[in-house]
């Protein structure tokens, strides 16, 4: 444990008179067995588990559920985890009004032993950890607040208070009696587990908590192995599922947005962004489904190294090959990520040309809730007037009987479910697609594989950015990625997102009773990274605030957030370090730039970030569009196809160089924007720009 006992210097460093009469009658609240009192994140409230990773599941007490069944329903979920968030808001309460500005001199983080030796972790036993965004509500005298750091999964913490916060007059506060008697004489095991814990750091604390982070990645760490007992049965999709692009005249989407099969949506992709593209094929193959009919993945604990299997779906693929000769092994592939409300059509055809000008062929599928109803399809006309018809695996689920499919249909559910099962059933679906590439498709029938298992690479836009982070950082045979314009957390984005506002208003005037604070809309009076202390003033945004807290706590197994630092810091058993390129525009306003810096951080890769200073391109070409947000795929100006250009150029010279080179794209925009657009950012944003 010296670790922690050279954490005492540190945690010495934040106390001023710990120990002594400060005269001061404001002290810490200690009452570990209430959450509203705290300190809170604590082990107090879990209960031993031996079927967990951990040793431990939550076990909050439930709310009056006739009154607030929501709450109830939530609370229900979380205590089926093995531990608490990665990034766990904290709950400190004192008997009398304190001095904000004195609680991040205060407040730190110990970290203790990791539970698990299956990563190298992100800080040594020991380290300090201060606390960040800390929200002071006067109501309560209760203190809010983040790590200012990521923390490691399944490990434990101890949340320390000392006495250099101050009360209004200036005075350190002092210990609860309960605490001192915790200490002096404990009662059980964890005040025992406190008392050796605050005794190797030096006894330097007028308040602590110990608790223990959650496992995030052992589902899909688990469904990952259980692959290899699966076959993924590639096969062609139509009687014919090759096509030579030049001898086509039309390629059409038709998206079934309707119950009704016969009515679809259509969408024509222009054969000018497919240059450098010679063919387009088309193929099915098998993967494990692990979701409920309610959209959901039953919880599984993570002591258990099977992860059950309810269903097994065919998933549509297409690919775009290069005109390029291919190579003896076969073309390189880039797996494309589409984003949100996007399918699988998107953002691959977007890069499929600028890829296949590289070498790359594209290959792509709709991720799980996407690409509309099963009836969906693309249409081929050649020039001689024929037309084929190929289904394209629309995965969208109707909400009920007779009900239209939505964009992202069965992907987003009600309360703190969120994203998170999509996210993993998606990955796991790109995990079987990497298993097929890895073991050889055939695309044109000839006997030969046509896309080099040893060379499959990753790139994904905006929601594809995310579940990419995911995928990569699970995936071994993912060579490198470029992630454009991804952030996190989920809740985040939700909470602060333009784009995403009317679905939070939705998810919070959904919950019974509404948390709406301002009308029919919400204010969650929120603090930004760096900013001062904020003394609440905002009617009803602390149950706003600690409702999306839920949210992220029990989505934290599908957040790129718990997978980010497993790209380089910390790699996951059996999956070497990624190369990976971020990329992201200022004022995003769909995922606002401060959870796309969140992202880079968590992962440690400001290195290998560019960051597009899309302001400065409006300002030269004022009739761009608003948000920089797709701007890796609008080509409906001059202005915006060179940016579009420029950064899919800036991806497929990453990829070529398997990570170790990043091409300047300011090549490109140079001539006509008349400066420097990319840069490599000195220091990661925290502004809405």
């Amino acid at each position: 444990m010296t670790g922690i006992r050279i954490a005492a210097a540190a945690l010495c460093a934040l106390t001023a008179a710990s120990g002594a009469d400060t005269g001061s009658s404001t002290y810490v609240r200690f009452d570990p067995s209430n959450p509203t009192v705290g300190p809170f994140p604590t082990d107090f409230l879990t209960v031993a588990d031996p079927f967990q990773k951990t040793g431990r599941r939550v076990n909050l007490p439930l709310p009056d559920c006739t009154a607030q069944p929501s709450d109830c329903q939530d609370l229900a979920l979380l205590n089926q985890l093995d531990g608490f968030n990665l990034q766990p808001r904290i709950r400190v309460r004192f008997s009398a009004p304190v001095n904000p500005d004195t609680l991040r001199a205060g407040i730190a983080f110990v970290w203790l032993d990791n539970l698990t030796s299956e990563e190298n972790g992100l800080q040594p036993l020991g380290h300090i950890t201060l606390i960040n965004q800390v929200i002071y509500d006067p109501a309560t005298n209760t203190a809010y607040a983040k790590p200012d750091e990521f923390f490691d999964q399944h490990r434990r913490y101890a949340l320390v208070v000392t006495d250099a916060v101050k009360d209004v007059a200036g005075a350190p506060v002092k210990a609860d009696p309960a605490f001192q008697a915790c200490l002096a004489s404990p009662p059980d095991a964890y005040c025992r587990s406190l008392a050796q814990v605050l005794e190797l750091t030096g006894g330097k604390a007028v308040a602590a908590s110990i608790f223990t982070t959650q496992s995030a990645t052992t589902f899909l760490e688990n469904a990952r192995a259980a692959l290899q007992d699966t076959s993924p049965s590639v096969q062609p999709t139509g009687m014919k599922s090759i096509f030579d692009l030049g001898n086509l005249s039309a390629l059409t989407v038709h998206y079934q947005k309707s119950p009704d099969p016969a009515r679809l949506s259509d969408f024509n992709i222009p054969f000018f962004i497919l240059e450098g593209v010679e063919r387009l094929a088309f193929g099915s193959f098998q993967s494990p489904n692990y979701l409920n009919d309610q959209f959901v993945i039953p919880a599984t604990p993570t002591n258990s190294s099977s992860a059950r299997r309810l269903a097994t779906n065919q998933i549509y693929f297409h690919a775009w090959l290069p005109r390029t000769p291919m190579p003896a092994g076969g073309y390189p592939v880039v797996i494309a990520g589409h984003g949100f409300t996007d399918d699988s059509f998107g953002v691959s055809s977007a890069l499929a040309g600028t890829l296949a000008r590289s070498g790359f062929a594209t290959i792509a599928i709709n991720i799980f809730g996407h690409g509309f109803g099963p009836a969906s399809k693309v249409t081929l006309t050649d020039k001689t007037g024929t037309v084929v018809d190929i289904l394209t695996g629309g995965r969208g689920q109707p909400l009920s009987p007779g009900r239209a499919y939505g964009s992202f249909d069965g992907c987003i559910l009600p309360g703190i479910f969120g994203a998170r099962d999509c996210l993993r059933q998606s990955v796991i679906d790109l995990m079987q697609l990497t298993r097929a590439i890895s073991a050889g498709i055939d695309l044109d029938g000839d006997g030969i594989a046509d896309l080099d298992p040893a060379r499959i690479y990753y790139a994904g836009h905006s929601f594809g950015a995310i579940y990419g982070t995911i995928f990569s950082a699970l995936e071994p045979s993912i060579l490198a990625s470029a992630l454009n314009s991804g952030g996190g957390s989920l809740s985040d984005i939700t909470r602060t997102s333009q784009s995403l506002h009317a679905l939070g208003i939705l998810i919070l005037g959904g919950r019974t009773p509404s948390l709406l604070n301002n009308g029919f809309d919400f204010d969650d009076g929120s603090v930004r990274r760096y900013q001062p202390a904020r003394i609440e003033d905002v009617r009803g945004a602390i149950p706003i605030q600690e409702f999306f807290e839920s949210v992220e706590w029990y989505g934290v197994a599908g957040d790129a957030l718990a997978y980010a630092p497993h790209l380089k810091s910390s790699t996951l058993p059996g999956v070497p370090i990624k190369p990976v390129l971020f990329q992201f525009g200022s004022g995003d306003p769909v995922v606002p730039n401060p959870t796309q810096t969140a992202l880079v951080r968590a992962a440690n890769m400001r290195e290998t970030t560019q960051f597009l200073r899309y302001d400065l391109a409006r300002a030269a070409v004022p009739r761009l569009p608003a948000s920089p947000h797709s701007a890796i795929a609008n080509i409906d100006s001059t202005a915006e196809l060179t940016l579009a250009l420029a950064i899919q150029q800036q991806i497929a010279g990453f990829l070529l160089s398997d990570g170790r080179t990043i091409p300047d794209a300011n090549v490109l925009v140079r001539p006509l924007f008349g400066k420097n657009l990319f840069e490599s950012p000195q220091f990661l944003t925290e502004d809405y720009n």
